[in-house]
Protein backbone atom coordinates (compact mmCIF):
# COMPACT_ATOMS: atom_id res chain seq x y z
CA UNK A 1 0.00 0.00 0.00
CA UNK A 2 1.35 3.61 -0.66
CA UNK A 3 1.47 6.28 1.69
CA UNK A 4 -1.36 8.92 0.93
CA UNK A 5 0.63 12.26 0.88
CA UNK A 6 -1.01 14.85 3.19
CA UNK A 7 -1.92 18.31 2.27
CA UNK A 8 0.85 21.08 2.83
CA UNK A 9 -1.39 23.24 5.57
CA UNK A 10 -2.29 19.60 7.38
CA UNK A 11 1.67 19.56 7.87
CA UNK A 12 2.20 22.80 9.26
CA UNK A 13 -0.84 22.57 11.46
CA UNK A 14 0.62 19.38 12.99
CA UNK A 15 3.92 21.57 13.65
CA UNK A 16 2.23 24.49 14.95
CA UNK A 17 0.91 21.68 17.26
CA UNK A 18 3.68 20.24 18.41
CA UNK A 19 5.91 23.25 19.33
CA UNK A 20 2.76 24.62 21.11
CA UNK A 21 2.58 21.53 23.04
CA UNK A 22 6.75 21.49 23.65
CA UNK A 23 6.71 25.08 24.62
CA UNK A 24 3.59 25.17 27.11
CA UNK A 25 5.23 21.72 28.59
CA UNK A 26 8.87 23.50 28.99
CA UNK A 27 7.69 25.15 32.61
CA UNK A 28 6.51 22.47 34.16
CA UNK A 29 8.51 20.19 36.96
CA UNK A 30 10.71 17.48 36.04
CA UNK A 31 11.07 19.19 32.39
CA UNK A 32 14.73 19.79 33.45
CA UNK A 33 14.55 23.61 33.09
CA UNK A 34 13.40 24.49 36.73
CA UNK A 35 15.44 27.11 38.36
CA UNK A 36 17.73 26.41 41.18
CA UNK A 37 16.22 27.04 44.51
CA UNK A 38 17.12 30.03 47.01
CA UNK A 39 17.75 27.77 50.06
CA UNK A 40 19.96 28.18 53.38
CA UNK A 41 21.24 26.26 56.31
CA UNK A 42 20.79 28.02 59.20
CA UNK A 43 24.39 28.47 60.99
CA UNK A 44 22.98 29.84 64.88
CA UNK A 45 21.95 27.66 67.29
CA UNK A 46 18.69 29.16 67.28
CA UNK A 47 17.98 31.93 64.78
CA UNK A 48 14.73 33.99 65.59
CA UNK A 49 12.35 34.64 62.49
CA UNK A 50 10.88 38.21 62.70
CA UNK A 51 7.83 39.95 61.28
CA UNK A 52 9.89 42.53 59.21
CA UNK A 53 13.62 43.14 58.46
CA UNK A 54 15.37 44.39 61.57
CA UNK A 55 15.93 43.28 65.14
CA UNK A 56 13.05 45.60 66.42
CA UNK A 57 10.69 43.36 64.49
CA UNK A 58 8.42 41.07 66.74
CA UNK A 59 9.32 37.36 66.77
CA UNK A 60 7.09 35.44 64.98
CA UNK A 61 9.11 32.29 65.36
CA UNK A 62 11.97 30.27 65.21
CA UNK A 63 14.51 27.87 63.42
CA UNK A 64 17.49 25.65 64.52
CA UNK A 65 20.91 24.68 63.78
CA UNK A 66 20.85 22.96 60.29
CA UNK A 67 17.53 23.98 59.24
CA UNK A 68 17.42 24.24 55.86
CA UNK A 69 14.65 26.49 54.30
CA UNK A 70 13.48 28.34 51.48
CA UNK A 71 13.82 31.70 51.45
CA UNK A 72 13.74 34.91 48.91
CA UNK A 73 15.84 36.88 47.29
CA UNK A 74 14.63 39.52 49.09
CA UNK A 75 17.68 41.65 51.60
CA UNK A 76 16.72 44.40 53.29
CA UNK A 77 19.64 45.69 56.34
CA UNK A 78 20.71 42.47 56.73
CA UNK A 79 17.34 40.44 56.53
CA UNK A 80 16.39 37.99 54.40
CA UNK A 81 12.40 37.45 53.54
CA UNK A 82 12.31 33.88 54.21
CA UNK A 83 8.19 34.33 52.93
CA UNK A 84 5.75 37.30 53.54
CA UNK A 85 5.85 38.72 56.75
CA UNK A 86 8.84 36.35 58.05
CA UNK A 87 12.50 37.60 57.88
CA UNK A 88 15.63 36.33 59.13
CA UNK A 89 18.98 37.74 59.71
CA UNK A 90 21.60 36.72 56.76
CA UNK A 91 24.37 36.71 58.83
CA UNK A 92 23.59 33.16 59.94
CA UNK A 93 21.79 31.67 57.02
CA UNK A 94 24.40 29.52 54.47
CA UNK A 95 23.59 28.89 51.28
CA UNK A 96 22.28 25.44 50.80
CA UNK A 97 24.40 22.95 48.51
CA UNK A 98 23.16 23.26 45.31
CA UNK A 99 20.54 26.03 46.01
CA UNK A 100 21.26 29.96 44.30
CA UNK A 101 19.93 32.74 45.28
CA UNK A 102 21.53 36.46 44.53
CA UNK A 103 19.62 39.06 46.97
Amino acid sequence: MLPVPLPRPVLLAGAGLIGAVYLIGGDQEGSGSAEPKCSFEVTADVLNVRSGPGEGAARVGSLQHRDEIEATPNVVDGFRELEEGRWAATEFLAQAPGGSCAP
